[in-house]
């Protein structure tokens, strides 16, 4: 028999559609591939709990069970695309907290910081103006790029966190010279091989109008072994893609009445703290 209670369980508080128009996503991903009017849920106590656990946060767990406890509709996390997961991060927190976000922003002008509330459910408005693909030209070739993923995103900055905290502990080993410049010039090379697969993972596809490679090894062997100005103008159209893919800037005013000065600046999705009850800091964009 069951509790009456289950006449009280959590209901959905919103309804979104996703940024992205689920352009790379199947119903592996998104159960019957459905994108819009997704049903989102506040967080249980659990979840709150596993957002204060830093190892399943900095892993990425705790943000992907968190993502499918409060839409369940979204069956693999792992596989959304990076403005997918601040997207529907942001709607979980309104789910959970209400619209309104408190920030602390720094004035450009002045320099001064203030406490600014940021309305959640106007930023989710700003991500439909997302541009979903973009191409670039050289010569006859044709580069398709499209947002990497967050098991891409989660594991990219773990294997760099390492690399990078393998060289700082080397300067603590008292190492013979040539065994740390031998060690340091591994770890330069690894990293190097990374950030060539991290600009790949970017690509969806080369194509001369004629034939199209997608598959992502023969991208990257091609690309190593190629001129370097192929990677270095990825490596700039990236950049510049992910500038209009970031987190949609909001405007506000200098708190100091003697300033007054109205900027813009955008969250910073720190998910560690994305759901806490503090202020976020902000990034001040345009003064």
């Amino acid at each position: 028999m069951s509790s009456f209670l289950q006449k009280y369980k959590r209901q959905p508080k919103l309804f979104i559609d996703l940024p992205s128009q689920g352009k790379w996503y199947d119903d592996t991903i998104i159960q019957d591939g459905k994108i819009d009017s997704i049903p989102v849920f506040g967080m249980t106590a659990m979840d709150e709990i596993l957002l204060k656990t830093p190892d399943a946060l900095f892993s990425g767990e705790a943000t992907a069970q968190v993502i499918q406890s409060c839409i369940p509709n979204i069956l693999d996390p792992w596989r959304l695309v990076g403005y997918d997961i601040d997207f529907v991060l942001i709607a979980i927190r309104i789910a959970t907290y209400g619209e309104t976000l408190p920030v602390v922003v720094e004035c450009p002008k002045c320099t001064e910081k203030s406490d600014a509330d940021v309305n959640l459910q106007n930023l989710l408005g700003l991500f439909a103006n997302y541009e979903i693909e973009q191409t670039f030209n050289m010569g006859e070739l044709t580069f398709i790029l499209h947002p990497i993923t967050y098991r891409e995103t989660t594991d990219f900055t773990i294997q760099a966190y390492t690399t990078e905290r393998q060289l700082m502990q080397l300067d603590k080993l008292q190492l013979p010279e040539q065994e740390r410049d031998k060690k340091i010039n591994e770890l330069l090379q690894s990293s190097a091989e990374l950030n060539l697969r991290l600009a790949v993972a970017h690509l969806f596809a080369i194509t001369d109008g004629k034939d199209e490679e997608d598959n992502k090894q023969s991208i990257l062997e091609w690309m190593r072994d190629n001129d370097a100005e192929f990677y270095t103008s990825l490596r700039k159209a990236i950049g510049d893609l992910t500038e209009r893919w970031k987190l949609p800037s909001f405007e506000t005013k200098c708190g100091h009445e003697e300033c007054g000065q109205v900027f813009k600046t955008n969250v910073d999705m720190d998910y560690s703290n994305f759901f806490g009850t503090r202020s976020l800091h902000s990034r001040t964009l345009i003064s």
